[in-house]
Formats: structure tokens, sequence, C-alpha cells
């Protein structure tokens, strides 16, 4: 399930690899913050920023950028534990990935059945190549929850723990659980004494969104309960939840006790924030490019541009010619401050190639440069 890569451009300006920066360089001395990130069974990762798995979002092209711009790791959207049990075609596509891009590969299951999350399990193992595997005990979209699945299952404590415990049985890759405080806030933060049994039926590290499943996205993040539960394990947690630039990464970072962040919705045209994030964390003297200014990097228009056409060229050769009905919202999040965004975007729904849909991007980036009608921070 490997993908070539494919040609077009590479970023303008200094980014880091997946690979940068290196995990042996000291500690940077401005923020206390250990530049690597937390050890999940054996994989070690290189730095502490996660790409959060997002349905329909996070398919190999999204997920290999935001690796070139520097997370660590970037978790597969979910998928259906059933349909993998049966090796449906459409689900194994979602497991897409190249081992020489995207390492380790971390896959997310939903399911609510044991034996048939253990049958998952091996297939994404064996025969995917994934390195870990990860358990959705969180998602709060109304059809997953109606099924049973996702932080339904916070209603149903024992079976969660059973699902982790088969999961566990079924491999040696490390497996691991994303999960929130509870299902409604009034019944009170259960992870706190969920979290220190998921451990024990075999979780290798937990992931915590701090909101309950009832708030879906609503309000805001509750990151005291993230410190709680890394105290409480003798695992890695992972923090989660309105992360929305690199400054608020290190902050959280800094002050939950977290040893690492998960990044999702901010990510969404920008994937150059794991590059934000891995500047601020303080890298080294020496590992910034002649010319670099010391604040937070920042593309400009014509660089976005091109990472545009990067993303729509690596989706074009995963997806074939069914990429320009996703790009129709994809390439907005690019230019979503571009003057007459909303005119440009109607143009790109209306048309069937992405060729033509690049073309009309194009176009008019170039006008708004001619006619210096910039967005704010270009």
């Amino acid at each position: 399930m490997s993908l070539n890569n494919p040609p077009g451009p590479t970023p303008s300006g200094p980014g880091p690899g997946p690979r940068d920066p290196d995990p042996k360089d000291p500690v940077p001395r401005n923020t206390g913050l250990a530049p690597s990130g937390p050890a999940i069974g054996s994989h070690r990762l290189q730095n502490p920023f996660i790409l959060a798995p997002m349905a329909g979002l996070t398919n190999f092209s999204f997920r290999r950028l935001c690796l070139e711009y520097g997370a660590a790791m970037a978790v597969s959207e979910m998928a259906s534990a059933v349909s993998l049990a049966h090796r449906g075609r459409s689900t194994l596509k979602l497991l897409t990935t190249d081992p020489s891009v995207e390492k380790p590969f971390c896959v997310q299951l939903f399911g609510k059945d044991p034996e048939t999350l253990a049958r998952a399990t091996q297939v994404v193992v064996n025969e995917a190549g994934a390195d870990i595997v990860d358990l959705n005990l969180a998602c709060p979209a109304r059809k997953v929850l109606s099924s049973g699945h996702g932080g339904a299952l916070l209603k149903n404590p024992d079976l969660a723990l059973r699902l982790v415990e088969a999961m566990a049985k079924a491999t040696e890759a490390p497996v691991t659980v994303k999960l929130r405080p509870g299902f409604a806030k009034e019944d009170g933060p259960m992870v706190l004494k969920l979290g220190p049994r998921l451990v024990s039926a075999g979780a290798a590290a937990l992931t915590l969104h701090g909101r309950y499943v009832s708030e879906r996205f609503g309000g805001q993040a509750d990151w005291s309960l993230v410190s709680e539960l890394a105290r409480s394990v003798p695992v890695p947690v992972i923090g989660s939840g309105d992360i929305n630039d690199a400054p608020t990464a290190l902050a959280h970072l800094a002050h939950s006790g977290a040893q690492a962040v998960m990044i999702g919705r901010a990510a969404r045209g920008r994937p150059y924030i794991f590059r934000q994030c891995l500047d601020l964390l303080g890298r080294p003297p020496g590992s910034r490019s002649p010319g670099e200014a010391p604040g937070l990097w920042t593309p400009s228009l014509p660089e976005r541009l091109e990472l545009a056409i990067r993303h729509a060229k690596y989706l074009e050769l995963e997806v074939g010619p069914k990429a320009c009905f996703r790009l129709r919202s994809i390439l907005m999040w690019y230019t979503k401050e571009l003057p007459g965004a909303a005119a440009l975007r109607a143009a790109i729904c209306r048309e069937e190639s992405v060729d033509r849909q690049l073309e009309l991007l194009t176009q008019a980036v170039a006008q708004a440069i001619q006619e210096n009608r910039l967005p704010c921070g270009t």
C-alpha cells in the first residue's frame, strides 16, 4: 500500500523534513522542553507534535505534507474494524502509505466487538504495515455514536477494556487509545479511573481530548484533565483540543505534563504549523538557513500556492481523477484569505479537472499579487 513520490514542486523556502530536528540535539534553553517526543512501544517519536486523525481529511496525501513540515507522526483517519476484518476494498484504501515517508505508521480503528477488532488489528499490522494501532473512544459524530462506536463506548468502560485487551493480544505492535474525559460533563471525568485500567489492559499510550463527548467541539477543552491523567498513568499521555497555533501548542506542552500534543483542524491548509512548532521549540543555533528570520516562519502567498499545488498532485496520484471533487474544499484551505475567495471557490467547484482547478487558483494568486491585494500576513 505504498505510494511513489509524484512530480511537482517542493516547499519554497526552508522547511524541516520529517526527520528534523535530530533527536540528539541538546534541550533548547529557551523552553526547557526536550526536542524529542515520547516512546510509544519501541517507537521513539522525534518530536512532540502529532497530526490528529480527522475523518475524510487525514489521507496519505495530507499526512505526508504534515510529515514533510516536521510532524513526528500523522494518524490515519479512522477505519472500520468490521470492514477491515472482511478486507473491504474501500477501507483498505485508507491505509495507503509509503514507509520511506511515514514511519511510524499509525492507523486508527473504530469498532465495538473484541474479536472483530482483534482481526482488524492483525490486518493493519501484518498486511498494511502499521507500526502503531489506535482505538477511537472519542469520536462525537452522531452517526458514530448511534451505532455504539467512538465516544459511545465511554458509557461501557468494561467493554472498552475488553476491546483494548483483545487488540493488544492480537499483535506485538503497540496499541494506543484516543478518548475524552467521559460521555457527559455531569457524570464527571471518568477517564481518571478508566485511564489506568486501559493501561493495564495493554494500552501503550493515551490521547485525551479535553472535551466531553456530549460537548462535541463546543466550549473549551479542559487541559487540567490532561494534566491529571498524565500524573496517573505510567505511559505517555498526548494532549488534544483547542490548539490553534504554535504558541498554544508549546504552552500546553510546557504546562500540561503531556509528553506530546496532537494538532488537528489548525493544520488544514497549514501543514507548516508543525514547522512553526519546531521553530518555537527552539532549534539549536545554526539549524536555520542563512537569512532566515528568528521569528515564526510563515509562507508567502506564492509559497502557499506551491503548497496547494503539491497537495493537489499528491491527492491526484493517490485517488486519481476523483481528486478534483475533494480539492473543491481543500484548495480553499490555502487561499481563504485571498480577495475574491468566494467567487474563486465557486469557479473551482464547477471544474472536474485538477489541472483546470490549479490554473484558476494560479491565476487568482497572480492577479492578487499584480494588484497588490495580498491577504494580511503575506
